[in-house]
Formats: structure tokens, C-alpha cells, sequence
């Protein structure tokens, strides 16, 4: 029998607070995130532009709803799952998590990403997975971190997906297409043939933002990401708007790779798509089908099969709570679908992981339950091979 019956396919680190000073190299400090304070005495990271960022809603684990805070809330009262390894490996035996697959802080890789200068943008992307692979894992078989890729271009891609070989990362995760531009292009073709070879999982984490964007926010000073502040309900209104329609990042990436015909040149490529939900995927890929076929001929769309049969091969997702996307299950595809906590943001509902699990999965077989919840990363990720 397996080992794992629960596997998150998504949760997160929180940066602690010595992370720069432990893994960067000494002489790029002065480009590190900065620890500060925010406007309500909370601790926060100043990045390279924007307001200082806060870890309110990225460490929220034990909280009520009602105590969720952006901002005023400091490590010291965090509890040490959130940035610990061994603490973490803890609170998934309190939640019932036999392993989870790991994914970086969004906001502090946007901030190397988009570093102008590229020895200073590589810096900060080792130190991190670094930090991940070196620090926070305390049990391999169980914490499975996604190596991280760089921005810039197909060559710096290609070397990182020999040195995530080299650490033994069971996937990687891009942050923008691997040739570094806009578009998804021919250019990537090298980057997807590496994978295959190195048979490394591919993930994307909501959305693709290409490196000149990154580059120009850094530059121009303009704030991409900031918390909102307590007192301004306009503000606080559009933020959480904002977060409930993430997902409109994801069709763009699904489209592109099946139109352009990646999976018809690299039929064993599969994306995983994190943190995006699944209830919406059977009116999205139906959708496609209509316009392929109805475009087909005029628009010269020359891939060998219907949209669809590509999501099913090529294409899984994960969930938090969604209902509508567990009872859908066989129109999203059984084989399709990943259970996971988001665990330490908000998204989580630790220690009641299996109550919810539990709700969610009324009435559900136990044999495409086992699937979602396990199975399916089990063999995403090898995690027994």
C-alpha cells in the first residue's frame, strides 16, 4: 500500500525573517527584501517598489475567519510552521498531511525576477531554493519544494533545470515563459524537451508575467502588489475582488499551449496548474472545443485533436475548497484534479484539513477520492519512485 492518503498538492513558506542573511550571497544584500514595519506596527517586507508587504494573510493557520489580519501582525506571535521545516512537519501530523509539494512565495520571487541586474536576479533565485531545499526540508519523502526558475531566457532555464536534476527536485516552477518573453514562442520548445528528459514535473503557479514587466515595475517604482489598509473599504473591497478572480491568468496559458501545439510536438508534457480551482474548467474546455471546431478551417488551426483531449492528457490542477468542482469531477477528470491546504496563507483551513475533506467528498467514491487526494500527485510527482 502507499504511504500517502493525503497529499497537498500546494502550500507555501512564509520568508522568515533570516532568510537573506543565511542564504544570499553577502555581496548582494543590498538588493535583499528588507524587513519593516507596516502602517499598524506589523511586520512586513519592504520589496523593490510598492508599499511595504505584510505577512497577515500568509500566516494565518489556527485563526478564526474573523481573525484574519493584513496588517499589525508580527513573526513573534506566527506560528513556526509557517517558516520552520521541522515546525511545519508537526503541524501536518496534527492536520493529517502525509506530504505536501512546496511553492515559493510569490511576492519574493517577483521581487528577483524582476531584478535589472541578472546576477543580482540569479542571486536571489538560488538563495531561495537554497533555502528551501537546504533549510526548510527536514523529510524528503514528505516536503517536495518545486525548484524555481529564473527570467532570463532559454539558456538560464535550461541550466537550472540540470542543477533542479542536481538537488533532486522532484518538479520545477516557472514564473514566465522559459524564453523570457511575453508570448509562449517556438523558443520554449528546449525548455519543454528538457523536462521530459529529466522527467521533472512542470508547474505554474496561477499565472505567467514576463520579465520586461517585472523589469519595468521594479524601475518605474509603480506598485504591482500591496496590502490594503484597514479603514479604506473601497480599497479592501477591489483587493479581495481581485483575489476571487485570479484565475482569469489561467485560460490565456491553457489556450496558447494547446492552439500553439505544445502537446502535439511533446505529447508527454504535463502542466499542473496551481491554486486555480477546478469548478470552472468544464465550461471553460467546452468553450474551447465550440470555437475550435466552429474556427478550425478559416483560422488554420492545424493541432491534431480537439482542445479537450489535451486537457484531459496534458493538463491537472489544484483545489482548496470547491465544491462545484468535486461534484464535476468526471467533466474536470477524475485523473485531472489535486486536493491541497494553500497552508500558511489563508486559503487553509488547518487543523480541520480532513473535516473539510470530509464535506467535500460526501458521496464520493472511494477509488476517485483517493485520486484526487493522493493518488494523482503520487504519480505527478513520482514521489515513490
Amino acid at each position: 500500500m502507499s504511504r500517502y492518503t493525503i497529499v497537498s498538492a500546494d502550500v507555501h513558506i512564509t520568508e522568515p525573517p533570516d532568510i537573506w542573511e543565511n542564504h544570499l550571497a553577502k555581496k548582494y544584500m543590498e538588493h535583499a527584501p528588507k524587513l519593516v514595519q507596516d502602517h499598524e506596527g506589523g511586520d512586513a517586507w519592504q520589496f523593490a517598489y510598492g508599499d511595504p508587504n505584510p505577512i497577515g494573510l500568509t500566516t494565518t493557520p489556527g485563526k478564526r475567519f474573523e481573525e484574519f489580519r493584513w496588517h499589525g501582525v508580527k513573526y513573534a506571535e506566527v506560528r513556526p510552521g509557517c517558516i520552520n521545516g521541522k515546525a511545519r512537519l508537526e503541524d501536518m501530523d496534527v492536520d493529517g498531511i502525509d506530504a505536501e509539494i512546496i511553492f515559493p512565495p510569490q511576492r519574493t520571487i517577483g521581487h528577483w525576477l524582476g531584478m535589472p541586474d541578472e546576477d543580482v536576479s540569479l542571486a536571489g533565485i538560488d538563495a531561495y531554493n537554497s533555502y528551501a531545499f537546504d533549510e526548510f526540508v527536514n523529510d524528503p519523502a514528505r516536503q517536495i519544494p518545486m525548484y524555481q526558475i529564473p527570467s532570463l531566457g532559454i539558456d538560464a532555464a535550461l541550466k537550472y533545470v540540470a542543477k533542479a536534476v542536481e538537488k533532486g527536485a522532484k518538479g520545477v516552477i516557472i514564473s514566465n515563459w522559459p524564453s523570457g518573453k511575453a508570448e509562449l514562442s517556438r523558443d520554449d520548445d528546449p525548455f519543454w524537451a528538457a523536462l521530459i528528459e529529466a522527467k521533472l514535473a512542470l508547474t505554474i503557479h496561477i499565472s505567467l508575467v514576463g520579465r520586461d514587466q517585472r523589469v519595468k515595475a521594479h524601475t518605474s517604482g509603480v506598485q504591482v502588489t500591496s496590502g490594503v489598509k484597514k479603514g479604506a473599504p473601497n480599497a479592501n473591497a477591489r483587493a479581495i475582488g481581485g483575489m476571487a478572480g485570479v484565475f482569469a491568468a489561467v485560460p490565456p496559458i491553457i489556450g496558447q499551449m494547446i492552439f500553439q501545439g505544445v502537446f502535439d510536438r511533446f505529447p508527454d508534457l504535463r502542466v499542473l496548474l496551481i491554486e486555480t480551482g477546478v469548478g470552472w474548467i468544464p465550461h471553460f474546455v467546452e468553450q474551447l472545443d465550440d470555437r475550435y471546431w466552429r474556427n478550425r478551417v478559416w483560422g488554420e488551426i492545424d493541432i491534431k485533436e480537439p482542445p479537450s483531449y489535451y486537457w484531459f492528457r496534458n493538463f491537472a490542477a489544484t483545489f482548496m475548497t470547491d465544491f462545484n468542482g468535486v461534484a464535476q469531477r468526471h467533466a474536470v477528470g477524475v485523473e485531472n484534479m489535486m486536493w491541497s491546504t494553500d497552508y500558511p496563507h489563508h486559503g487553509a483551513d488547518w487543523p480541520y484539513s480532513r473535516r473539510v475533506i470530509d464535506q467535500q467528498f460526501a458521496g464520493v467514491p472511494q477509488d476517485e477520492r483517493a485520486k484526487i487526494l493522493a493518488g494523482n500527485a503520487v504519480q505527478y510527482w513520482n514521489l515513490e519512485g
